[in-house]
């Protein structure tokens, strides 16, 4: 019985610096995230010209299914006369896959959301580029090798992650 107790005093001092307790850190945001989208203007005139996802960390094991990725989005939004378009938030939509064509356990939709103002300076039509770095913690959906699709606008990426026991 004291081994017992000897051995959990152990584990509970030494465990958490080789990482079975391991705490992400706070994913740093460039542009702020919501989940109401809201109305938003000139949706039509975005593009998106890249997306990059990045695994920042990802120690998943038995007490810990939470890893920190990064998203890069760039792009152009074409505006009329004084009207300059910004991204002025980013809309996440994170749901479990069920479609088994798609290859993937969960979807990641990232959606910029466009905000105008007024620029007297702007004479003309033209296009506005833009391009933000975001992190997002992603939590594993089940032991082994899981899949997970980042899609915005026309661009998808998938990235694994390993969950193991």
């Amino acid at each position: 019985m004291k081994k017992l107790f000897l051995a959990i005093i152990i584990f509970g001092l030494f465990g958490c610096s080789f990482g079975f307790f391991h705490q992400q850190r706070t994913p740093k945001i460039e542009i702020p995230v919501v989940y109401n989208i809201g109305w938003w203007s000139e949706r039509q005139n975005l593009s998106i010209d890249s997306l990059s996802v990045q695994i920042i960390e990802s120690n998943l094991n038995l007490f810990n299914s939470q890893s920190l990725v990064s998203y890069s989005v760039s792009g152009t939004i074409e505006y009329n006369k004084h009207w300059q378009p910004f991204i002025e938030k980013v809309h996440i939509s994170e749901r479990i896959n069920t479609d088994t064509t798609q290859h993937c356990d969960r979807i990641i939709e990232i959606t910029p959301v466009i905000k105008v103002k007024e620029n007297k300076k702007l004479i003309n039509n033209g296009t506005q580029h833009f391009s933000f770095l975001n992190e997002h913690t992603i939590t594993s959906n089940h032991w082994g090798n899981n899949r997970i699709k980042f899609v915005c606008g026309n661009k998808e990426q998938i990235i694994e992650l390993m969950q193991r026991k």
